[in-house]
């Protein structure tokens, strides 16, 4: 790989809240670049990855770090997945929270996959939290359904959790601790 270190990363995101929850888990300031990057609407977490790594790696030219996050409700067989963003702008967290519940099983999976694209080789990085959508909605922090989603083992949910914690057990958290045990070995 190309890059030296993880400094010479571009996280390509145009989510503020994600390049923020990257650098406080990698302690890291890692360079931000918000590019609309077109989603294929695919099911498949890593297809939609793919999709968005080799666009990035096209505009940017230089080592990128792309994510592609879903929620997969145990109720619709792991449906939205990494379709969430659009459920999310259709119904909001509490809509979603809503669906699981009237389906008869709050039970969700939160998924994350990073996947580093230097041009010639890529390295992927997963990382995923089970627990239950609940209602009402809880917390300030976070974003997206960090209000309804309870993890498991905790009574608080990710937007009452606070950022150490969530950092640590967080689907986005545990994927960007998989990527740093595995980068070096492409650096």
């Amino acid at each position: 790989m190309s890059a030296g270190t993880l400094d010479d990363l571009t996280l390509v995101t145009g989510n503020p809240n994600k390049l923020e929850e990257a650098r406080r888990i990698t302690g890291v300031e890692i360079e931000g670049v918000e590019i609309d990057l077109p989603e294929i609407q695919s099911l498949h977490l890593e297809e939609v990855l793919r999709a968005k790594a080799d666009e990035a790696w096209r505009r940017v030219g230089r080592p990128v770090v792309v994510e592609e996050t879903g929620l997969e409700l145990v109720a619709m067989n792991g449906f939205p997945g990494p379709l969430v963003k659009w459920m999310l702008d259709a119904i909001g967290p509490e809509g979603i929270a809503r669906t699981a519940i009237a389906l008869g099983d709050p039970r969700a999976i939160a998924r994350c996959q990073l996947l580093v694209r230097d041009g010639e080789r890529t390295l992927f990085a997963e990382g995923s939290t089970e627990g239950i959508l609940v209602l009402p909605a809880r917390g300030d922090a976070g974003f997206g359904w960090d209000p309804v989603f309870q993890p498991d083992g905790h009574d608080l949910t990710y937007a009452e959790l606070g950022r150490e914690i969530k950092d640590r057990i967080g689907h986005r958290g545990r994927a960007w601790s998989a990527l740093l045990v595995d980068l070096p070995s492409l650096l």
